[in-house]
C-alpha cells in the first residue's frame, strides 16, 4: 500500500484504535488468552479486539505482530543492507525484498542507497544465498552488507 494511502488510514483512526495501536507496541502478555488480556486493558471484548486489530491490518496500518528476538543469542545470523536500485523500479524491488520471510524491516531513504533492509536467517550462508539472488536482478545497481559491529537496541515507540 503507498505511503500516501497509509498517512490517509491513520489519519481517519479512531480514538480507540489509537489505543490499541499504542497497546501493541507494549507487549503481548504471555498467558493462555493474550488478546483477552489486552481486550480487558482496553475495556472492550476480545472479539472486538481482535476484529479492530484485523481491520488495521487489512488497511495497512498494522503490518504484523510477531515476537522480536536477538538472531545471536538463538545462533541466527543478521545484517543490515544498503540497494542501489534504479530509478522507477524502487516499489518492485521493495516487493520483491519483502517477499522473504527473513527480512524485518525495510525502508526507503533519501540517499544514493534508496532501500534499507534487515535479515534475519538461521544462518549466514541463507544471507549470502538471499543477497545473491538480488545480485541477479538488473534492476539492481548495487548492494553493500553493513554488518553490525556493536548493537544498540532502542526501544522506539511510535505515540498514535
Amino acid at each position: 500500500m503507498p505511503m500516501s494511502q497509509r498517512i490517509r488510514n491513520i489519519s481517519k483512526l479512531t480514538l480507540l484504535d489509537r489505543r490499541i495501536l499504542n497497546r501493541l507496541q507494549e507487549d503481548i502478555p504471555f498467558v493462555a488468552r493474550p488478546w483477552e488480556a489486552i481486550a480487558g486493558q482496553l475495556k472492550v471484548k476480545e472479539d472486538f479486539l481482535l476484529r479492530r486489530i484485523g481491520l488495521l491490518k487489512k488497511k495497512g496500518i498494522i503490518r504484523r505482530i510477531s515476537a522480536v528476538f536477538a538472531p545471536g543469542k538463538i545462533k541466527y545470523a543478521s545484517t543490515l543492507i544498503a540497494v542501489k536500485v534504479s530509478p522507477g523500479k524502487i516499489k518492485r524491488i521493495a516487493n520483491k525484498i519483502n517477499a522473504y520471510p527473513e527480512v524485518t524491516h525495510n525502508y526507503r531513504r533519501d540517499s544514493e542507497y534508496v532501500l534499507w533492509f534487515t535479515l534475519v536467517a538461521r544462518d549466514r550462508k541463507r544471507i549470502l544465498q538471499i543477497i545473491n539472488l538480488l545480485k541477479k536482478d538488473r534492476d539492481i545497481a548495487r548492494i553493500s552488507e553493513l554488518p553490525a559491529v556493536r548493537i544498540f537496541k532502542i526501544n522506539v515507540k511510535f505515540k498514535v
